[in-house]
């Protein structure tokens, strides 16, 4: 092959590639344009076909009527809670747990209960619902804030122990060892030198387990009722046997992303160079 048929072979490959990334992203995207549009629209323009994607008025009757309805913002502030209260809490138990299997080179069953703690992702959750709801109506704990972030928290431990297992891993065994032999205990090797070097995969972690808390519908729809409601019930009680009011649950889909997308912008360059670093292995 000459010079200028490898040249010209590797262009077309470079922009079959920029082609494939443009349609995944549109792909990715085109629901998020789609639901923020509708939240926009007048009722009429919702359901004419061929769809208006730009030519109709602007309308924030939709967000509105979302943020008249009676209880929303109980709603959000219980959503806001519960997850940044559940995300706290399995993060931290999930950082201990990971410290304690990376560094346990004698566990022989290290392997298989790794592999056990992503397998619990495989158990419908729909499974638990029924032994779990009899049991929290007879502790007098149904429909409780502190119920549902313990149950998110409890939920999402293996995944968060898995994933932040491979990031405490990278922290080399000297730096514990050089701060054990200066007199330094296990707790404070932890919190000064280990911590501080696993915060990016801290941030990947934590921003996977809120993605997940944020939009978890099964269980405060069996375990909670209108004092514990969040979001996600919220949102799927626009949908009934007789109507679906697309423009308000658009709008409260929109007002749902916003500090889920926050936090990911914020959080960035973190999230990159955690999953960056966690996929590296030594």
């Amino acid at each position: 092959m000459t010079g200028p048929t490898r040249t010209l072979m590797r262009t077309l490959g470079t922009v079959a590639s920029y082609a494939a990334l443009i349609l995944a992203a549109f792909a990715a995207l085109f629901p998020l344009f789609w639901t923020i549009s509708t939240s926009v629209k007048p009722r009429a323009d919702t359901f004419v076909l061929p769809p208006r994607f730009f030519d109709f008025e602007p309308t924030l009757r939709n967000y509105e009527a979302i943020l008249a309805t009676r209880g929303f913002a109980q709603i959000y502030w219980n959503t806001l809670i519960i997850t940044a209260a559940s995300t706290a809490l399995c993060v931290a138990v999930s950082t201990l747990a990971a410290y304690a299997l990376a560094r346990s080179p004698g566990f022989r069953s290290r392997g298989a209960l790794e592999v056990g703690l992503i397998l619990t992702r495989a158990v419908p959750t729909i499974v638990l619902m029924v032994p779990l709801f009899q049991i929290i109506s007879r502790m007098g704990l149904y429909d409780n804030h502190l119920m549902l972030i313990v149950m998110y928290a409890a939920v999402n431990i293996p995944f968060a122990t898995w994933l932040m297992t491979s990031f405490v891993a990278q922290v080399p065994m000297a730096l514990e060892e050089s701060a054990a032999v200066d007199g330094a205990s296990r707790a404070s090797i932890l919190w000064f030198v280990v911590l501080p070097l696993i915060l990016p995969g801290m941030s990947a972690t934590t921003i996977f387990v809120a993605l997940l808390t944020w939009n978890e519908f099964l269980i405060p729809v069996m375990l909670a009722g209108n004092n514990a409601k969040t979001l996600p019930v919220f949102i799927a009680g626009f949908i009934s046997a007789r109507n679906l009011d697309w423009g308000p649950m658009a709008a409260a889909s929109t007002l749902a992303i916003l500090p889920i997308a926050l936090v990911t912008v914020i959080a960035q360059r973190k999230l990159v160079s955690g999953l960056s670093t966690g996929a590296v292995k030594g």
